[in-house]
């Protein structure tokens, strides 16, 4: 799998005419997603990459703005650059995990820093992945299908047979 520079992506979805005026379909929209960085550059890219794979975006540029965000918006998914101004991504990470208000909501982190020790304090957080910068497309839209498969999946089981369960044992 090749990993390709934030340029390179912006190059080739320029060249690929990737038009970011054009509405996305909102019936072919998967989830919606919140991106969460503070380089305009890497919010960019990942919004043409997502919104080509039929993804909702929107964004917020630190860990403070993007609880704000996720408690409005409820967010399927929320991609969490670690390094950030105002409130870095651990403790954005571990404010949504503790709030029952945002604890559902997959959080998937980044990092230009290929550190072990970070990937485990994100795990160990409740991230439910980590990604390094500069990203494979390929890794990241099946690392976002996956964690986002596994949380409907979690909800709906909660949702419809953990009371199920609950009332079977009550009798």
């Amino acid at each position: 799998m090749e990993k390709l520079a934030l340029k390179e992506i912006l190059a080739r979805m320029i060249a690929h005419k990737a038009d970011p005026s054009t509405p996305v379909d909102r019936r072919a929209v998967d989830a919606a997603i919140l991106i969460v960085d503070d380089s305009r550059t890497v919010v960019r890219a990942l919004q043409l990459m997502l919104e080509r794979a039929g993804y909702i975006t929107f964004f917020a540029s630190d860990g403070a703005q993007a609880i704000a965000l996720a408690k409005r918006q409820r967010p399927d998914l929320i991609l969490m650059d670690v390094v950030m101004p105002v409130m870095n991504g651990f403790e954005a990470t571990r404010a949504l995990v503790n709030d029952p208000q945002t604890a559902a909501i997959p959080v998937i982190m980044m990092s230009g820093a290929e550190r072990v020790s970070d990937q485990i304090w994100g795990t160990r957080l409740g991230a439910k992945g980590f990604l390094s910068k500069p990203f494979n497309t390929q890794e990241l839209l099946g690392k976002i299908r996956s964690v986002i498969a596994v949380s409907r999946r979690t909800r709906e089981y909660e949702q419809t047979v953990a009371p199920a369960l609950t009332d079977e044992f009550r009798r």
